[in-house]
């Protein structure tokens, strides 16, 4: 979750060796080092004038606000680094399909969605409807399979519920069942809301042992309990039906003293609890033993991202500020040389969040580079896309959380060995550890990523074209988690404007008290 730095380290002691006579190709990397250490200045020049400019905007601000009113967020608040003069951000380029036009995935999606692309005809639309109604549907309903064609239709439009918040949400989440949607804030409060028909709170729980705020939230598979993690040595899970307010502490024993999970997973039996760290390491707690049982050294920097990549449970997934997504075989784990079974290599700068399929076989990134990419497992990146990610994480100088994304950090050239299927561009990924996910198969077909996006807006990506159909311009503040409802089609959304927000279709012609859906192209990158 930290800031990456780039550091240059000189040689021995004593006179450097003669050097030979120099190839076309030497002088040309010199010249790209010369480039990039001019940019690297430029760079510095411009951040300190924005960053004083930052600086004189918020002691105006505080005056302006007058007595009785509260003081400022802490140095921790985040500033986007933009203003007036800043020139707007470039048009993402078309997406490249060539990899996943000729994919098993592009055929899978189009069969779960009619055959004839995303989302069924006028044609054939009316014609289920009529079925339904004449008795001719299987069990008297659609089938799956229609109904992923029919919620491939119609992607949300309208904001249909709303709840505010004193502070910034973190994290909006269903339950595997859609009953239940939990929230998450920097106010220290988990609330659960009944989903069943209206949409209701009906829990609210302060956290314990948090620090700067609840940073993730998972359900167990039964949806009888919630566990979150923060800036804490400590798990904790929250029975959601138990009388009183019971948490239980999962002590994950770090070495760290400043110590925080930034993902976290849950078994499909919700014994093995699988958290990702600010140290660099994987823990697996086994709630049947009440211990750790496993502290794996999985990245080079901050794990930020934890998954599960099967049904079984057996494939985790990590991503982490090193760039590079890696897989682990949870039977042969340990912590002496651990050694991950698959690698995904091809982004720029730090992963924030993973997402599976749960297929065992695709999964989506989200990364500080400003993008998101879609993966196959069976696809993993050689020795070079690893050298490559990681001398492009190298050159990274700039804090996410702060400042702007420089040019040089979205380049749209994939870098070489990149193993990914497609690259989705246009959300901001600033601020804060932004989230994606996709739709779920019941929902839609799992034919759409929906991501969170800096400059307050949720898009909805087209994972076969690559390209955005859905912008909902609503929030403040940047969206920092999404999540989809496991067969409704309802997309949520929670905010640092401190609200989360459901997302339904409503027909276009009916009066529009929701956000904003203009057409998504051009998508903005940066707040």
């Amino acid at each position: 979750m930290g800031s990456h730095s780039s550091a240059g380290g000189g040689g021995a002691g004593g006179l450097p060796p003669p050097r030979g006579p120099r190839g076309a190709e030497e002088e040309e990397e010199e010249e790209e080092e010369e480039e990039e250490e001019e940019e690297e200045e430029e760079e510095e020049d411009v951040d300190l004038a924005q960053v004083l400019a930052f600086l004189l905007r918020r002691s105006q601000a505080g005056l302006a606000r007058g007595r009785g009113q509260d003081p400022p967020d802490s140095d921790e608040e985040p500033w986007d680094g933009g203003g007036d003069e800043a020139d707007p951000p470039p048009a993402p380029p078309p997406p490249d399909t060539r990899i996943l036009d000729g994919h098993e995935l592009k055929s899978q999606l189009e069969l779960a969605v009619a055959g004839g692309g995303v989302g069924p005809t006028e044609e054939n639309l009316p014609r289920l409807l009529r079925q339904r109604e004449w008795g001719r549907c299987r069990n008297g309903s659609f089938s799956p399979g229609e109904k992923s064609r029919l919620g491939s239709h119609f992607l949300p439009n309208h904001v249909t519920f709303t709840d505010s918040y004193p502070q910034k949400a973190f994290c909006g989440l269903f339950s595997d069942d859609g009953s239940l949607f939990v929230s998450a804030c920097q106010d220290h409060t988990l609330r659960l809301y009944e989903c069943r028909g209206e949409v209701r709170l009906f829990r609210a729980a302060r956290g314990r042992d948090v620090g700067w705020s609840i940073l993730d939230v998972v359900f167990t598979p039964d949806s009888a309990h919630c566990l979150y993690s923060s800036w804490s040595d400590y798990v904790h899970v929250y029975d959601i039906y138990g009388d009183g307010d019971n948490h239980t502490a999962l002590d994950l024993r770090p070495e760290e003293r400043r110590f925080a999970v930034f993902s976290l997973a849950v078994g499909p039996d919700g014994r093995e609890v699988v958290g990702g760290a600010n140290d660099g390491c994987l823990y697996i707690y086994d709630r049947e033993v009440q211990r750790r049982v496993l502290r794996v050294e999985a990245h080079e920097d901050d794990v930020n991202a934890v998954a599960l990549g099967d049904a079984g449970g057996q494939l985790l997934l990590s991503g982490g500020d090193d760039g590079v997504c890696r897989a682990w075989d949870r039977r042969c784990l340990g912590e002496g040389r651990p050694r991950p079974v698959g690698l995904l290599a091809g982004h720029r700068d730090g992963i924030t969040f993973l997402h599976p399929r749960g297929d065992g076989r695709y999964l989506v990134s989200n990364s500080k580079d400003q993008t998101a990419k879609l993966w196959d497992l069976r696809r993993p990146a050689g020795p070079g896309g690893l050298a490559a990610a990681r001398r492009a994480v190298a050159r990274q100088s700039w804090d996410y959380r702060w400042q702007r994304a420089p040019r040089r950090a979205v380049a749209t050239a994939p870098l070489p060995g990149d193993s990914s299927l497609m690259t989705y561009r246009g959300h901001a990924v600033l601020h804060t550890l932004l989230r994606c996910r996709l739709s779920p198969p019941r929902g839609g077909g799992g034919a759409y990523l929906g991501t969170g996006c800096a400059s307050g807006a949720v898009l909805v990506y087209d994972v076969l074209t690559g390209r955005a159909v859905r912008r909902l311009a609503n929030h403040g503040a940047c969206v920092r988690d999404v999540c989809w409802h496991p067969h409704e089609g309802t997309l949520a959304s929670a905010s640092w404007d401190g609200t989360i927000r459901l997302w339904d279709y409503q027909d276009p012609q009916a009066e529009d008290t929701g956000g904003d859906t203009r057409p998504p192209s051009p998508c903005p990158t940066e707040p």
